[in-house]
């Protein structure tokens, strides 16, 4: 399908989705089949004996809890009724795939009550892995907090903008986005720009950084638990996969709402307290890859012993 069209224009290939998934076989004697799942790859073709265990992202956004955010923001009005019954179509679809499912594991609490609300199944909490190895903690921190992630609606990169303006204190924005032009006039001197960033420049500047501002509700938000490995705290919003990794007052300072003042507040509640570099890399080697490693293989081998559900 990506060669049909590219770029925006993917989207206009929505409806094939469920069907490119069908399309897709593995040999029908395969005894287990993993999948890595947020939307439809989840129906793929299977033999009737082979048990599937899905590792999920998400339930798929766009057709459940954000089913009318997806088509305020994305669709035109002109084409919303088309859209909705497209979405309730490919819901239906969804439905059908995740019954298929005989095993389910989340990438956090978060979606583990998402599976539970939309497809009626439980699943098993196995955080995404980070090498924590790969990562380094500077002893002596730099003077700048540090947001990374999409320069979209999504990851409210406005309101950590918004609060460093109010504190004056030095940010660097690392990311790229539609929403970069509009950000870029909000900001003040004292908040920069870096664009997008390779994983090497990503973590030196973690391993510098005062802190982490994460202001977003995000599935898991891993790049909390790399801050951590990195020596940093984070200030994140209480929602979302974040409260699966910063411990308010542990790990940097958890706010109940994603407004300028309460960022803000935070920060200097981080900036006055004391966060041991060390510690909080110990902290984070509890998303480590290898408990990643052993926690899917216990599941695996677990469903496998059990046979289709």
């Amino acid at each position: 399908l990506q060669r049909l069209l590219l770029g925006e224009s993917h989207r206009l290939l929505l409806p094939l989705y469920p069907n490119a998934a069908r399309a897709l076989r593995v040999p029908s004697d395969t005894d287990v089949v993993l999948v890595s799942t947020s939307a439809f790859i989840k129906g793929i073709a299977l033999g009737d004996r082979t048990v599937e265990v899905a590792y999920c992202h998400s339930p798929t956004r766009y057709l459940w809890d954000w089913s009318e955010r997806y088509l305020q923001e994305e669709v035109p009005a002109l084409l919303h009724p088309v859209v909705r019954e497209l979405q309730a179509r490919l819901r239906d679809a969804d439905l059908a795939f995740a019954a298929r499912v005989d095993r389910w594991m989340a990438n956090s609490r978060t979606v583990a009550e998402r599976i539970r609300r939309f497809y009626g199944r439980e699943s098993e909490v196995v955080h995404p892995p980070i090498d924590v190895e790969a990562f380094h903690a500077n002893e002596e921190r730099g003077d700048f907090w540090l947001f990374v992630g999409r320069l979209s609606d999504y990851k409210r990169a406005d309101v950590a903008v918004r609060a460093f303006r109010e504190l004056g204190k030095r940010l660097i924005v690392v990311g790229e986005g539609r929403e970069r032009a509009a950000l870029e006039r909000l900001a003040a001197e004292n908040i920069v720009f870096a664009g997008r960033a390779d994983d090497a420049t990503v973590r030196d500047l973690l391993a510098a950084a005062r802190g982490l501002v994460f202001p977003a509700e995000d599935d898991f938000g891993i790049v909390c638990a790399e801050a951590l490995a990195s020596g940093a705290p984070v200030v994140a919003l209480a929602a979302g996969g974040a409260t699966d990794i910063v411990r308010d007052g542990e790990d940097g300072a958890l706010v109940d709402v994603a407004e300028p003042h309460a960022i803000a507040e935070a920060v200097m509640r981080v900036e006055r307290g004391r966060f041991e570099p060390k510690a909080l890399r110990d902290r984070a080697r509890r998303f480590d890859v290898s408990r990643f490693k052993d926690g899917v293989l216990a599941i695996v081998e677990d469903a496998y012993a059990k046979g289709r559900a």
